[in-house]
């Protein structure tokens, strides 16, 4: 079988699971701690893979029909097998796009699955996801048969039949390149990706002419997939690590960008199939009942902003529902625990209520408190970080600002629960509070409180 210059020799590679075998090995990498063995186990397992894939590739007919590829009905398979393939020691995808080999070149732990293969095992599967499972309304192979998971992959394919051909194209590129922006900055890699967005679309092979059967012109089409990347992590963060307040704030900026592009009236239905997507391509166990019910009702959000509808948020289920989606803890279950805990720790809970609904973005603290797996000291963090800037700046300015665990090596989330473990983080915070200064640092620990064109930070690093 001979197509878009790739020659299958063996039809096997046709029927291979990937997405399976994708999960087996991601588990392995996770139970290595060394990181030179885990690059040597990353790279062996590569050339095992790539040895069973008996197929012949003519890099420039791959070129000229990569977007064709793409628009075929069996394009995720297709892109598995080119992926999974090595050729002095790049993979098809990496000679179709530079942008897309530098992505896969970044590798995240802690949390996250995929990624420990390389970036681009994650977006592949997000394609896969959103082009196989949901459009086709086919189970999700990872889930072992989970009812209700194929509930939610019916709920998602009846809005997504609904598509236009123009939302469907824009959803198939959009799970493709959404996480770019990663060979620049990890921590900003969803403001970082929409610099590359017309770069990566000209590797692959985006052009007005491919466009014009979609009925939207280029410049529209780069618009509105730059705005959509630098906020595809919005709806996942909407009773999450952002506040309500900072998310309808960041819709609205983001549909003002998009003019009166006629798929923009589609967005938040696009968002709301990705980010399904895309929650699931980092690890299985973050999507269960009470956050697809989450994701759900943060889609209706959306979809209210959008047609200017006001919202009915309760604040303390909101904040809770904050809480249990940081930690990955269920709702009963922390509704049961936390008023012991906030007794112990002498917390007021109206008052931490109010503050943990308000504060505007506790960034990449999720994959910390689910590693760290404790709710006590969770809420404990919380509620230090949140009182050092009532005490640095003031009691009201919760809302705008954006404290941040700064992710910057792959074994950090560990580094971190150690300093929340042997009280260093806490003892930082206290200097902190003293001497109110913009930097503090305290064994190895550093905070930061700065000010740029994204709002206020507050930025806690671990150094090496």
């Amino acid at each position: 079988m001979n197509i878009y210059g790739i020659n299958i020799l063996d039809d096997e590679v046709l029927n291979f699971k990937y997405d399976k075998y994708y999960k087996e090995i991601s588990l392995k990498l996770k139970n290595i701690n060394d990181s030179k063995k885990l690059n040597e186990e990353r790279i062996n397992l590569r050339e095992e893979l790539s040895s069973k894939i008996n197929i012949e590739v003519n890099i420039p007919t791959l070129k000229e029909n990569f977007i064709n590829l793409l628009n075929n009905e069996n394009s995720s398979i297709y892109l598995w097998i080119l992926y999974s393939k090595y050729n002095n020691n790049e993979n098809y995808i990496d000679k179709i796009s530079n942008i897309l080999k530098q992505e896969n070149q970044v590798f995240r732990g802690g949390i996250n699955l995929y990624k420990l293969n390389g970036w681009m095992t994650h977006s592949l599967y997000v394609y896969q996801l959103v082009e196989y499972n949901i459009s086709k309304n086919k189970s999700i192979l990872n889930f072992n048969g989970d009812s209700n998971v194929q509930e939610y992959v019916k709920e998602l394919h009846d809005i997504y039949t609904k598509l236009t051909e123009t939302a469907k194209f824009l959803l198939k590129i959009l799970t493709l390149i959404h996480d770019i922006g990663v060979i620049e900055n990890v921590t900003y890699h969803d403001k970082a990706g929409c610099k590359y967005v017309n770069k990566v679309l000209e590797e692959i092979g985006i052009t007005q002419k491919e466009l014009k059967k979609f009925n939207i012109s280029y410049e529209d089409f780069k618009i509105i997939l730059e705005e959509i990347i630098k906020y595809h992590t919005i709806m996942s963060l909407l009773s999450g690590e952002n506040s309500d307040k900072c998310v309808e704030d960041y819709f609205k900026e983001m549909l003002d960008k998009m003019h009166n592009i006629p798929v923009k009236q589609e967005i938040a239905k696009i968002i709301y199939i990705f980010t399904f997507a895309d929650i699931i391509a980092v690890n299985e166990i973050l999507m269960d009942e009470e956050k697809f019910e989450r994701l759900k009702n943060a889609y209706i959000f959306f979809e209210e902003v959008m047609h200017n509808q006001k919202h009915n948020r309760n604040k303390e289920k909101v904040a809770l529902e904050r809480i249990c989606d940081i930690c990955q803890k269920n709702y009963k279950e922390i509704s049961e625990q936390i008023d012991d805990i906030f007794n112990k720790l002498q917390i007021d809970k109206k008052q931490f209520m109010e503050d943990m609904y308000n504060v505007k973005w506790l960034h990449y603290i999720g994959p910390l408190m689910k590693n760290l797996n404790n709710l006590e000291i969770s809420i404990h963090v919380f509620y230090e970080v949140m009182e050092l800037i009532k005490e640095i700046d003031n009691k009201n300015s919760l809302n705008e600002y954006i404290i941040t665990f700064v992710p910057n090596r792959p074994s950090i989330e560990y580094e971190f629960i150690d300093t929340f473990r042997n009280n260093m983080f806490f003892e930082a915070i206290n200097m902190a509070k003293t001497n109110k200064e913009n930097t503090t640092i305290y064994e190895k620990i550093i905070i930061e409180k700065k000010e740029d064109e994204y709002g206020k930070h507050l930025n806690i690093s671990v150094m090496e």
